[in-house]
């Protein structure tokens, strides 16, 4: 790999990145002390971070992959606002490609996020914008119009 392939370098620290959240989420799945799943959940980020300055910027379904990540890692740490503006930088991505299924899924990500800290009229709006997205795609799509119904009912449950 060559210093001028930007895209290959970005992809391979995106994967490096992908390999510490999992490691992250393994280390809490286990009950391990606190500090090696948060140790590995920065990692992640900043790996990440590194991936969307290496990634040009036409590699569109890469940033909007890498943005989705650190909405999820962000998510997950409790920082709303951060994940919220990633998860946003991913919709905006995923639509400047035309990536139905994708937005769908940022969408259904964005619902969860507002969902978990009780913004449930947000979570709302997002959860049926994600279920008209995945309803597009028909049987190929089954599993998440099934999630996504699941999480409106919950939704509208509590």
């Amino acid at each position: 790999m060559y210093e001028s392939d930007r895209l290959g370098r970005g992809r391979c620290v995106m994967q490096l990145g992908s390999v510490a959240y999992e490691r992250s989420r393994e280390a809490r799945a286990t009950k391990r002390p606190a500090e090696a799943p948060l140790r590995q959940l920065k990692e992640a980020v900043r790996l990440y971070h590194d991936a969307l300055r290496l990634l040009p910027t036409d590699a569109v379904n890469d940033l909007a992959v890498s943005h989705n990540q650190l909405g999820a890692i962000y998510d997950d740490a409790g920082d709303l606002n951060s994940a919220l503006s990633h998860y946003q930088q991913s919709l905006h991505f995923e639509e400047m490609q035309s990536n139905l299924y994708g937005a769908s899924r940022t969408r259904f990500n964005l619902a969860l996020a507002f969902c978990r800290v009780g913004r449930r009229a947000d979570a709302l709006e997002y959860a049926k914008a994600a279920l008209r997205g995945f309803e597009g795609y028909g049987e190929r799509a089954a599993a998440e119009i099934k999630m996504t119904h699941g999480l409106i009912v919950e939704i509208r449950r509590r």
